[in-house]
């Protein structure tokens, strides 16, 4: 009976031991578009056309869904009541086991600092990339993953596409403008959805909305991916209770 114990106890440490580790945190170099829109849709030029180029470091941890960037764009004031606004520090999170993710950027404007600005993205083509798994120097650009060989940032002969990531095409494609053609950024690993929502009341801009488009026409550059080593006390606890057998099985001999 004893001895029956002590195998179940053994079958449960076993159990509890976690795999060894496993990838969690993974750092990107983007670029992508921003593009700025009215309550009505309608794009706000920034300096003569309908988006701003923007490039930053991204960070995302796949165990808790975390996720932020740095990156901090000054657009130009003369569609901003001639101030120019600067989008800045994004934080974002998913949503639980979808594939959408959202977040929130800070906006400073003459004076008025931290604006918090809601947007959400449909992150398809990420989350089907980290599922296939990823490497430092594997490339997610439009709707394809590749390994950047030779480190130019662009897809040579050489690097075949590995898997169709299936991006989403940005609601921010479909905006129009009222003065020129708006150039569509195509399929995007992180593409801005229409539930990203304006600044509120509060703000000078109430209503307007910032969509940011990473990975659209270029791409998420993956510079490193971390591990999570398995907790030491999880380790231990293990070893307690191999210890604890092994000390029962003396005592009944």
């Amino acid at each position: 009976m004893k001895l029956t114990s002590n195998k179940a106890a053994l079958t449960l440490c076993v159990c509890i031991l976690p795999t060894v580790s496993q990838a969690a945190i993974i750092d990107f170099d983007f670029t992508g578009r921003l593009i700025v829109a009215g309550p009505d849709a309608v794009i706000i030029a920034n300096n003569g056309s309908t988006y701003t180029d923007i490039s930053a470091s991204l960070t995302y941890d796949t165990v808790t869904g975390l996720g932020g960037s740095g990156l901090s764009i000054t657009m130009n004031g003369a569609d901003f009541l001639n101030a120019p606004p600067t989008f800045h520090d994004i934080t974002m999170q998913r949503q639980g086991n979808t594939n959408f993710i959202t977040g929130e950027v800070l906006v400073d404007w003459n004076g008025t600092n931290n604006m918090s600005l809601h947007i959400e993205w449909d992150a398809t083509g990420l989350f089907n990339a980290i599922d296939f798994g990823l490497q430092a120097g594997d490339v997610l650009s439009g709707t394809n993953l590749y390994h950047d060989t030779n480190g130019n940032g662009i897809q040579d002969g050489g690097e075949t596409t590995l898997l169709d990531i299936n991006s989403a095409i940005p609601f921010s494609d479909g905006l129009t403008s009222l003065s020129f053609p708006h150039t569509s950024g195509g399929p995007a690993p992180m593409a801005a959805t229409a539930n990203s929502l304006g600044l509120g009341a509060e703000t000078p801009f109430e209503g307007v909305r910032g969509y940011f488009d990473i990975g659209t026409g270029n791409s998420l550059h993956v510079t490193s991916v971390s591990t999570v080593p398995v907790p030491a006390a999880v380790w231990l606890f293990g070893s307690g209770l191999i210890g604890l057998i092994g000390i029962a099985r003396r005592k009944k001999a």
